[in-house]
């Protein structure tokens, strides 16, 4: 459901396109690079691009939760291309087993109700709508989170279970931050307004207490070390905010979802594609990034799964955290949202540009809900309503993504890299003409600089350093000149590479 395509093409063929695809690869390879103690690699927050700039790699994710993933594929062997796609191929499963794990573990639900669950919450169409954003794909940490609060909520939890349980909760916490930033604060997010919502209710808010009361001091001191170990990322990251400045509201606002964006699966849905075409979905700016929607079959039927097991204190609390995140981060007529005040009041919120990925993070509500109908279904002994929905309901989880050729751009970058000679202390990559989008080539650059060990004054990431004025990257002769002086560099010894040599 989730990589068919890559599947179908023999592994010829990598999800995404040229741009964020190839890029957080490239951080990937850039930390096994580090790990293996590669002489251009040896500080892992310095990678070569933007260069001279420090710093680099904490303008946008750095990984690092989910890096051994990926070197433990290279460690045995895999060639880059191919360990990627494996890579991606393990946080999808490790998606779905921590997703199976938490509903059979934490919800009761039945073993084939679980099942289509956990491949709703790993190969959803909201989060496949997201491959070509590939550091968007590993949530396990955040499931593995939940479950632990779930395990720390019930009463006969003991105070030495509880030490491991919060263990957990910590390191699922601080590996989540460490393996993407969105997910890291929305898991924060969610955590913090779950607590609230818990105090509206009488036998929630006493579960919260006593579960603060037996379990609060070993919880506090764990809180202690993942702050620890949360500093070197919150340093880096400070640090590039401070050089960037932060972001305004007008950068996000295109990307808080509409009403119609809790519905919207895309023009290249199986089912839904005709839907995508409609003004209601086409006038949406940004519209790529709204694509949230699950179907109309799996919203009702979690829905009404959440709704009939609202007796749980555990499910009344997802169904309300569903309500209220829907209600604050709508964006209402007249562009009013009370995601504003989320935005200014709350610490990192500024920092989430596409505020409507946080429909990604609904597929966790929506597999537990619907989990819960099929159990239902299945022990009044409807095995053939569990097969039969299920199976509709994955079906319209079905959305044909884009592709490209990695050997292609593979065969690029050794083009390119083989016109980087070996005096060159550095080099900026500007083709003469423009066949392909401007950030193709700054990637293309950042990775003949792996290719060649010398650092590069392309670069691309999800921030830039300042005067750093290199994009488009075509005729930018000036800007060129501008950053070296900046920097302190002489232009003369900045290899210059217009046109890679011929296939």
């Amino acid at each position: 459901m989730a990589h068919h395509a890559v599947w179908l093409s023999g592994l010829r063929l990598t999800q995404g396109d040229e741009g964020d695809a190839r890029f957080v690869h490239y951080v990937l390879e850039h930390g096994f690079r580090f790990l293996r103690g590669d002489a251009a690699h040896a500080r892992f927050w310095d990678a070569p691009f933007f260069h001279p700039a420090t710093n680099t790699i904490a303008y946008s994710d750095p990984l690092l939760g989910v890096l051994p993933l990926y070197a433990a594929w290279r460690a045995v062997g895999l060639p880059p291309d191919t360990a990627f796609q494996f890579w991606v191929f393990t946080v999808t499963s490790l998606n779905f087993l921590a997703a199976l794990w938490l509903l059979r573990r934490g919800f009761g639900a039945s073993a084939s109700a679980a099942m289509v669950g956990a491949v709703l919450f790993a190969a959803g169409a909201s989060r496949i709508h997201q491959a070509n954003h590939p550091q968007l794909l590993p949530q396990f940490y955040s499931v593995l989170a939940v479950g632990a609060l779930l395990a720390l909520a019930r009463p006969e939890t003991s105070r030495r279970a509880g030490a491991a349980w919060g263990a957990l909760l910590v390191a699922s916490c601080v590996a989540q931050l460490y393996a993407g930033f969105y997910w890291g604060w929305f898991l924060g997010f969610f955590l913090a307004l779950t607590g609230l919502v818990a105090l509206g209710f009488s036998d929630t808010r006493a579960r919260l207490w006593r579960g603060l009361r037996v379990h609060g001091p070993v919880l506090l001191l764990w809180g202690v070390v993942g702050m620890v170990a949360l500093l070197p990322i919150v340093q880096h990251s400070l640090a590039a905010m401070r050089e960037v400045g932060p972001r305004s509201f007008g950068e996000a606002e295109g990307m808080v979802p509409r009403f119609a964006s809790w519905f919207h699966m895309g023009d290249s849905s199986w089912l839904y594609g005709w839907m995508g075409r409609l003004k209601t979905f086409t006038r949406i700016p940004v519209e790529g990034e709204h694509r949230v929607g699950v179907g109309v079959l799996t919203l009702v039927l979690a829905g009404v799964g959440l709704w009939r097991a609202r007796e749980r204190a555990a499910v009344r609390l997802l169904l309300w955290v569903v309500l209220v995140t829907v209600l604050i981060a709508t964006r209402y007529r007249g562009g009013l949202t009370p995601w504003w005040l989320v935005f200014h009041g709350v610490p990192g919120a500024s920092a989430i540009r596409a505020v409507c990925r946080m429909g990604v993070w609904m597929l966790l509500p929506a597999s537990v809900g619907l989990a819960l109908f099929l159990s239902r279904l299945s022990r009044e002994g409807k095995a053939w309503g569990v097969v039969v929905l299920g199976g509709v309901c994955l079906l319209e989880q079905g959305v044909s993504g884009s592709t490209f050729d990695p050997a292609a751009a593979r065969a690029d970058v050794q083009r390119l890299a083989a016109q980087v000679g070996p005096g060159c202390q550095s080099f900026f990559y500007g083709p003469a003409t423009e066949s392909a989008p401007s950030w193709k080539y700054q990637i293309d650059a950042m990775w003949a600089a792996l290719e060649r060990g010398v650092p590069t004054v392309n670069g691309y990431s999800g921030n830039v350093p300042p005067g750093w004025a290199m994009e488009p990257v075509f005729h930018a002769d000036a800007a060129l000149l501008a950053w070296a002086r900046a920097r302190g560099l002489e232009v003369s010894d900045i290899c210059r590479v217009s046109t890679p040599s011929s296939p």
